[in-house]
């Protein structure tokens, strides 16, 4: 069997939808006691888990970002009516 070396052709991924592009929050954009809402079922535990697991994740990924003496960011969520509400606390 002969195979065909070839350059330039993009990779792609096989991994099925594993590693997808993290959600981007606002960080940036906000201040201590800032707050923002998700719209989500609020009365649905796997969807609240969800974004919290999302929520938990960008926070750590969002303060290795920054430098080493930069204060770290903290969130706080609350199940509202309408989705859940995160707030910067530090």
């Amino acid at each position: 069997m002969n195979f065909k070396v070839e350059s330039g052709i993009p990779f792609v991924s096989n991994r099925g939808g594993r590693g997808r592009k993290p959600t981007a929050f606002p960080f940036d954009d906000m201040d201590v006691s800032d707050s923002f809402l998700i719209s989500c079922d609020s009365q649905s535990k796997k969807a609240l888990d969800s974004w919290r697991r999302k929520l938990r994740v960008a926070k750590q990924r969002y303060n290795e970002a920054l430098p080493k003496d930069e204060a770290h960011i903290e969130l706080r969520t609350g199940v509202e009516k309408d989705g859940l509400r995160v707030w910067m606390t530090a």
